[in-house]
Protein backbone atom coordinates (compact mmCIF):
# COMPACT_ATOMS: atom_id res chain seq x y z
CA UNK A 1 0.00 0.00 0.00
CA UNK A 2 1.42 3.93 -0.86
CA UNK A 3 1.89 5.42 1.94
CA UNK A 4 0.07 9.21 2.09
CA UNK A 5 3.08 10.47 3.77
CA UNK A 6 5.14 13.70 1.89
CA UNK A 7 8.84 13.52 3.01
CA UNK A 8 10.66 16.21 2.83
CA UNK A 9 14.32 16.39 2.40
CA UNK A 10 15.97 19.09 3.63
CA UNK A 11 14.95 21.59 6.50
CA UNK A 12 16.33 24.94 5.69
CA UNK A 13 14.40 28.09 4.20
CA UNK A 14 12.84 26.38 0.77
CA UNK A 15 12.09 23.01 2.59
CA UNK A 16 10.61 24.29 5.75
CA UNK A 17 7.68 26.80 3.87
CA UNK A 18 7.23 23.77 1.73
CA UNK A 19 6.81 21.34 4.64
CA UNK A 20 4.85 24.22 6.74
CA UNK A 21 2.73 24.86 3.86
CA UNK A 22 1.33 21.45 3.42
CA UNK A 23 0.70 20.80 7.03
CA UNK A 24 -1.45 23.66 7.49
CA UNK A 25 -3.70 22.35 4.35
CA UNK A 26 -3.84 19.16 6.54
CA UNK A 27 -1.33 16.47 4.94
CA UNK A 28 0.89 14.38 6.68
CA UNK A 29 4.45 15.14 6.72
CA UNK A 30 7.86 14.49 7.65
CA UNK A 31 11.02 16.47 7.49
CA UNK A 32 13.98 15.24 7.28
CA UNK A 33 17.82 17.60 7.57
CA UNK A 34 21.06 15.90 7.20
CA UNK A 35 22.93 17.78 10.25
CA UNK A 36 19.97 20.37 11.52
CA UNK A 37 17.30 23.08 10.60
CA UNK A 38 19.14 25.21 8.68
CA UNK A 39 22.16 24.35 8.23
CA UNK A 40 23.05 24.70 4.63
CA UNK A 41 22.73 27.47 2.82
CA UNK A 42 19.99 29.01 5.10
CA UNK A 43 22.32 29.88 8.39
CA UNK A 44 24.62 31.57 5.96
CA UNK A 45 22.27 34.00 3.28
CA UNK A 46 22.43 37.11 3.68
CA UNK A 47 18.52 37.28 3.84
CA UNK A 48 17.73 40.19 1.70
CA UNK A 49 13.99 39.93 0.09
CA UNK A 50 13.93 41.74 -3.25
CA UNK A 51 12.73 41.55 -6.21
CA UNK A 52 15.52 44.28 -7.57
CA UNK A 53 17.54 44.69 -10.73
CA UNK A 54 18.90 41.59 -11.36
CA UNK A 55 15.69 39.86 -11.13
CA UNK A 56 15.45 39.13 -15.47
CA UNK A 57 13.78 38.84 -17.70
CA UNK A 58 9.95 40.17 -16.27
CA UNK A 59 9.05 36.67 -15.62
CA UNK A 60 11.21 35.86 -13.09
CA UNK A 61 10.67 39.40 -11.76
CA UNK A 62 7.11 38.71 -11.31
CA UNK A 63 7.81 35.88 -9.15
CA UNK A 64 10.44 37.53 -7.27
CA UNK A 65 7.48 40.49 -6.64
CA UNK A 66 4.90 37.59 -5.46
CA UNK A 67 7.56 36.40 -2.97
CA UNK A 68 8.13 39.65 -1.71
CA UNK A 69 4.07 40.14 -0.77
CA UNK A 70 4.09 36.03 0.19
CA UNK A 71 6.66 37.57 3.32
CA UNK A 72 4.02 39.93 4.48
CA UNK A 73 1.32 37.20 4.05
CA UNK A 74 3.85 34.76 6.08
CA UNK A 75 4.65 37.51 8.39
CA UNK A 76 0.86 37.68 9.56
CA UNK A 77 0.32 33.87 9.44
CA UNK A 78 2.76 33.52 12.00
CA UNK A 79 1.18 35.94 14.28
CA UNK A 80 4.12 37.73 15.84
CA UNK A 81 6.69 34.64 15.68
CA UNK A 82 8.52 36.54 12.79
CA UNK A 83 10.00 39.49 12.41
CA UNK A 84 10.75 41.04 8.69
CA UNK A 85 12.31 44.32 8.63
CA UNK A 86 10.86 46.48 6.01
CA UNK A 87 12.95 49.35 5.20
CA UNK A 88 13.51 48.59 1.17
CA UNK A 89 16.79 49.28 0.41
CA UNK A 90 19.49 52.18 -0.81
CA UNK A 91 21.96 51.46 -3.60
CA UNK A 92 24.56 53.78 -5.61
CA UNK A 93 27.35 53.91 -8.03
CA UNK A 94 30.01 55.79 -8.78
CA UNK A 95 29.63 58.25 -11.94
CA UNK A 96 30.45 56.43 -15.34
CA UNK A 97 28.72 53.51 -17.28
CA UNK A 98 27.36 51.91 -14.05
CA UNK A 99 25.50 55.04 -12.93
CA UNK A 100 23.54 55.07 -16.51
CA UNK A 101 23.19 51.14 -15.93
CA UNK A 102 21.24 51.70 -12.89
CA UNK A 103 19.18 54.92 -13.81
CA UNK A 104 17.93 52.08 -16.88
CA UNK A 105 17.58 49.88 -14.60
CA UNK A 106 15.30 51.84 -12.24
CA UNK A 107 13.64 53.26 -15.54
CA UNK A 108 13.07 49.69 -16.36
CA UNK A 109 11.43 48.11 -12.92
CA UNK A 110 9.24 51.49 -12.70
CA UNK A 111 7.56 50.43 -16.04
CA UNK A 112 7.10 46.76 -14.47
CA UNK A 113 5.24 48.34 -11.11
CA UNK A 114 7.93 47.98 -8.88
CA UNK A 115 8.38 50.70 -5.90
CA UNK A 116 11.67 52.32 -6.83
CA UNK A 117 12.52 55.89 -7.78
CA UNK A 118 16.36 57.15 -8.14
CA UNK A 119 17.78 59.54 -5.25
CA UNK A 120 18.36 62.87 -6.99
CA UNK A 121 19.85 64.33 -3.81
CA UNK A 122 21.94 64.15 -0.76
CA UNK A 123 19.05 65.82 1.41
CA UNK A 124 17.08 62.61 0.55
CA UNK A 125 20.37 60.34 0.64
CA UNK A 126 20.84 61.24 4.61
CA UNK A 127 16.73 61.09 5.42
CA UNK A 128 16.91 57.59 4.31
CA UNK A 129 20.66 56.62 5.49
CA UNK A 130 21.49 58.97 8.43
CA UNK A 131 24.66 57.09 9.41
CA UNK A 132 26.30 56.45 6.19
CA UNK A 133 28.71 57.95 4.34
CA UNK A 134 28.04 57.70 0.80
CA UNK A 135 31.05 59.85 -0.55
CA UNK A 136 29.93 61.80 -4.39
CA UNK A 137 27.86 59.15 -6.40
CA UNK A 138 26.79 59.02 -10.24
CA UNK A 139 23.79 57.55 -9.36
CA UNK A 140 21.69 56.29 -6.18
CA UNK A 141 17.92 54.46 -5.54
CA UNK A 142 15.96 53.55 -3.52
CA UNK A 143 13.49 50.16 -3.82
CA UNK A 144 10.86 51.06 -0.74
CA UNK A 145 8.82 47.86 -0.64
CA UNK A 146 12.15 45.12 0.23
CA UNK A 147 12.90 44.05 3.56
CA UNK A 148 15.43 41.69 5.22
CA UNK A 149 14.60 38.60 7.41
CA UNK A 150 16.51 36.12 9.97
CA UNK A 151 16.03 33.28 7.71
CA UNK A 152 17.31 30.94 10.62
CA UNK A 153 14.39 32.68 12.77
CA UNK A 154 11.93 32.05 10.29
CA UNK A 155 13.05 28.57 9.66
CA UNK A 156 12.05 27.74 13.64
CA UNK A 157 9.19 29.57 13.01
CA UNK A 158 7.52 27.03 10.53
CA UNK A 159 9.23 24.13 12.38
CA UNK A 160 7.59 24.81 15.46
CA UNK A 161 4.39 25.40 13.39
CA UNK A 162 5.05 21.98 12.06
CA UNK A 163 5.36 20.40 14.98
CA UNK A 164 2.36 21.44 16.41
CA UNK A 165 0.84 20.05 14.22
CA UNK A 166 1.98 16.94 14.44
CA UNK A 167 4.44 16.79 11.88
CA UNK A 168 7.82 14.61 11.96
CA UNK A 169 10.85 16.63 12.09
CA UNK A 170 13.86 14.77 11.94
CA UNK A 171 17.43 15.27 12.23
CA UNK A 172 20.13 14.51 12.20
CA UNK A 173 18.80 12.20 9.58
CA UNK A 174 21.53 11.78 6.49
CA UNK A 175 19.62 10.60 3.63
CA UNK A 176 21.75 8.05 1.72
CA UNK A 177 19.19 6.68 -0.79
CA UNK A 178 15.92 6.65 -2.59
CA UNK A 179 14.42 3.21 -3.12
CA UNK A 180 12.66 2.85 -6.15
CA UNK A 181 9.61 0.60 -7.66
CA UNK A 182 7.79 1.05 -10.91
CA UNK A 183 9.71 4.79 -11.46
CA UNK A 184 8.15 6.12 -8.44
CA UNK A 185 9.79 6.59 -5.17
CA UNK A 186 8.59 4.38 -2.31
CA UNK A 187 10.61 5.48 0.66
CA UNK A 188 13.99 7.09 1.44
CA UNK A 189 16.98 5.69 3.01
CA UNK A 190 18.59 6.93 5.47
CA UNK A 191 21.82 3.91 6.57
CA UNK A 192 19.89 1.07 7.98
CA UNK A 193 16.25 3.02 8.21
CA UNK A 194 13.93 3.49 5.57
CA UNK A 195 11.09 6.35 5.26
CA UNK A 196 8.08 5.56 3.20
CA UNK A 197 6.70 8.13 1.02
CA UNK A 198 3.93 8.60 -0.82
CA UNK A 199 5.66 11.86 -2.47
CA UNK A 200 9.34 12.59 -1.65
CA UNK A 201 10.47 16.41 -1.88
CA UNK A 202 14.01 16.88 -2.84
CA UNK A 203 14.83 20.73 -1.03
CA UNK A 204 18.49 20.01 0.38
CA UNK A 205 20.35 22.66 -1.45
CA UNK A 206 24.08 21.39 -2.90
CA UNK A 207 22.87 17.90 -2.07
CA UNK A 208 19.60 17.66 -4.40
CA UNK A 209 21.80 16.58 -7.57
CA UNK A 210 23.51 13.23 -5.84
CA UNK A 211 19.59 12.58 -4.65
CA UNK A 212 18.10 13.17 -7.56
CA UNK A 213 20.76 11.35 -9.93
CA UNK A 214 19.31 8.73 -8.40
CA UNK A 215 15.84 8.63 -9.63
CA UNK A 216 17.66 9.37 -12.96
CA UNK A 217 17.14 13.34 -12.44
CA UNK A 218 19.20 15.65 -13.45
CA UNK A 219 19.17 18.85 -11.48
CA UNK A 220 22.93 20.31 -12.44
CA UNK A 221 24.02 23.17 -9.85
CA UNK A 222 27.18 25.21 -10.42
CA UNK A 223 29.61 26.80 -7.75
CA UNK A 224 28.39 30.11 -6.18
CA UNK A 225 30.25 31.04 -2.45
CA UNK A 226 29.38 33.97 -0.65
CA UNK A 227 31.02 35.25 2.75
CA UNK A 228 29.72 37.65 5.27
CA UNK A 229 31.33 39.48 8.00
CA UNK A 230 28.92 39.55 11.10
CA UNK A 231 29.72 41.69 14.08
CA UNK A 232 28.72 41.62 17.55
CA UNK A 233 25.50 43.63 18.59
CA UNK A 234 26.13 47.07 17.85
CA UNK A 235 24.00 50.80 18.47
CA UNK A 236 21.50 50.97 16.08
CA UNK A 237 23.33 52.36 12.54
CA UNK A 238 21.06 51.70 9.52
CA UNK A 239 17.35 50.53 9.09
CA UNK A 240 17.09 49.41 5.74
CA UNK A 241 19.59 47.19 2.92
CA UNK A 242 22.93 49.33 1.91
CA UNK A 243 24.40 48.25 -1.72
CA UNK A 244 27.04 50.52 -2.04
CA UNK A 245 29.99 49.60 -5.03
CA UNK A 246 32.30 47.76 -2.77
CA UNK A 247 30.03 46.15 0.01
CA UNK A 248 26.46 45.43 0.97
CA UNK A 249 25.18 45.25 4.27
CA UNK A 250 22.18 45.02 6.84
CA UNK A 251 21.64 45.28 10.73
CA UNK A 252 19.35 43.01 12.37
CA UNK A 253 17.03 42.98 15.30
CA UNK A 254 19.66 42.21 17.81
CA UNK A 255 22.17 44.92 16.31
CA UNK A 256 24.68 42.61 14.59
CA UNK A 257 25.50 44.13 11.19
CA UNK A 258 25.90 41.31 8.49
CA UNK A 259 28.28 42.75 5.79
CA UNK A 260 29.07 41.10 2.22
CA UNK A 261 31.51 41.95 -0.58
CA UNK A 262 30.09 43.57 -4.03
CA UNK A 263 27.13 42.20 -5.19
CA UNK A 264 28.80 41.26 -8.43
CA UNK A 265 28.40 38.64 -11.25
CA UNK A 266 30.94 37.36 -13.02
CA UNK A 267 34.06 35.90 -12.54
CA UNK A 268 36.58 36.24 -9.34
CA UNK A 269 38.37 39.46 -9.04
CA UNK A 270 40.36 40.95 -6.00
CA UNK A 271 37.26 43.01 -4.99
CA UNK A 272 34.77 39.87 -5.49
CA UNK A 273 36.86 36.79 -3.82
CA UNK A 274 33.68 35.08 -2.61
CA UNK A 275 32.76 34.22 -6.60
CA UNK A 276 34.63 31.09 -7.68
CA UNK A 277 37.07 31.33 -4.88
CA UNK A 278 37.56 30.82 -0.90
CA UNK A 279 38.98 33.70 0.74
CA UNK A 280 40.83 33.26 3.71
CA UNK A 281 38.34 34.35 6.37
CA UNK A 282 40.45 36.28 8.61
CA UNK A 283 42.05 38.93 6.18
CA UNK A 284 38.79 38.75 4.49
CA UNK A 285 36.86 40.13 7.58
CA UNK A 286 39.16 42.42 8.23
CA UNK A 287 39.37 43.80 4.52
CA UNK A 288 35.41 44.10 4.07
CA UNK A 289 35.06 45.56 7.39
CA UNK A 290 37.69 48.30 6.53
CA UNK A 291 35.90 49.23 3.20
CA UNK A 292 32.82 48.73 5.05
CA UNK A 293 33.64 51.46 7.45
CA UNK A 294 34.27 54.44 4.64
CA UNK A 295 30.48 53.42 3.81
CA UNK A 296 29.51 53.33 7.43
CA UNK A 297 32.08 55.39 9.65
CA UNK A 298 30.08 53.81 13.09
CA UNK A 299 32.06 50.02 12.20
CA UNK A 300 35.19 51.39 12.95
CA UNK A 301 37.04 48.88 15.39
CA UNK A 302 33.94 46.67 16.12
CA UNK A 303 34.86 43.21 16.33
CA UNK A 304 33.88 40.31 14.63
CA UNK A 305 31.81 37.94 16.06
CA UNK A 306 31.92 35.54 12.90
CA UNK A 307 32.58 34.57 9.38
CA UNK A 308 30.82 32.39 7.39
CA UNK A 309 30.71 30.99 4.43
CA UNK A 310 27.92 29.69 2.26
CA UNK A 311 27.54 27.96 -0.64
CA UNK A 312 24.44 29.23 -2.67
CA UNK A 313 22.07 26.62 -4.53
CA UNK A 314 22.68 28.35 -7.68
CA UNK A 315 21.40 25.99 -10.62
CA UNK A 316 23.65 26.23 -13.79
CA UNK A 317 21.46 28.84 -15.54
CA UNK A 318 20.95 30.77 -12.10
CA UNK A 319 16.94 30.22 -12.43
CA UNK A 320 14.92 28.19 -9.97
CA UNK A 321 14.25 23.91 -10.59
CA UNK A 322 10.75 23.29 -9.54
CA UNK A 323 8.27 20.71 -10.26
CA UNK A 324 7.94 17.11 -10.55
CA UNK A 325 10.49 14.98 -12.58
CA UNK A 326 8.91 13.79 -15.62
CA UNK A 327 10.94 10.90 -15.01
CA UNK A 328 9.71 10.30 -11.87
CA UNK A 329 6.45 11.32 -10.86
CA UNK A 330 6.21 11.31 -7.20
CA UNK A 331 9.60 13.21 -7.06
CA UNK A 332 9.51 17.01 -6.21
CA UNK A 333 12.84 19.28 -6.97
CA UNK A 334 13.08 22.73 -5.15
CA UNK A 335 16.43 23.76 -6.06
CA UNK A 336 15.79 27.73 -5.36
CA UNK A 337 18.31 30.45 -6.27
CA UNK A 338 17.06 33.79 -4.93
CA UNK A 339 15.80 31.03 -1.70
CA UNK A 340 15.25 33.12 0.95
CA UNK A 341 12.75 36.18 -1.58
CA UNK A 342 11.04 33.18 -3.15
CA UNK A 343 10.32 30.43 0.08
CA UNK A 344 7.00 31.82 1.40
CA UNK A 345 5.64 31.68 -2.32
CA UNK A 346 6.97 28.34 -3.18
CA UNK A 347 5.97 26.82 -0.42
CA UNK A 348 2.35 27.84 -1.25
CA UNK A 349 2.37 26.96 -4.69
CA UNK A 350 3.98 23.76 -4.34
CA UNK A 351 1.23 22.21 -2.04
CA UNK A 352 -1.22 23.22 -4.66
CA UNK A 353 1.03 21.53 -6.85
CA UNK A 354 1.87 18.47 -4.65
CA UNK A 355 -1.82 17.96 -3.28
CA UNK A 356 -4.14 19.22 -5.74
CA UNK A 357 -2.24 17.80 -9.01
CA UNK A 358 -2.34 21.83 -10.41
CA UNK A 359 0.62 22.63 -12.69
CA UNK A 360 1.23 26.57 -11.89
CA UNK A 361 1.59 28.46 -14.56
CA UNK A 362 4.28 31.08 -13.20
CA UNK A 363 6.22 27.59 -12.53
CA UNK A 364 6.30 26.47 -16.16
CA UNK A 365 10.00 28.16 -16.37
CA UNK A 366 11.76 26.51 -13.91
CA UNK A 367 10.79 22.89 -14.28
CA UNK A 368 13.17 20.01 -14.30
CA UNK A 369 12.50 18.88 -17.56
CA UNK A 370 14.60 21.87 -19.17
CA UNK A 371 17.67 19.96 -18.10
CA UNK A 372 16.79 16.40 -19.78
CA UNK A 373 17.77 15.31 -22.98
Amino acid sequence: MTSDRIVIVGAGITGASIAYHLAKRGAKVAIVDAVRPGAGATEKSFGWINATFSKRPRAYFDLNQLGIAGWRRLETELGGELKVQWGGSVAWVAAGSGADTLRENVQRHQEWGYATHLIDDEDEMRRLLPNIAAGEFGAASYCEYEGAVDAMDAVKAMLRQLREAGAEVRYPHEVTGLNLKGGRVTAIQAGENSLEAGVVVLACGVAIPRLAEMAGVSVPLKESEGVLVHTRPQPKLIDRVVVAPDIHCKQKLDGRVVVGGPIVAGPSTAKNPAVGTTPEPDEYAKRILREAAQVLPGLRGVAVERVTLGRRVMPVDEYPIIGFAASCPNLYIAAMHSGVTLAPLIGQLAALEILDDARVSLLEPYRPARFMD
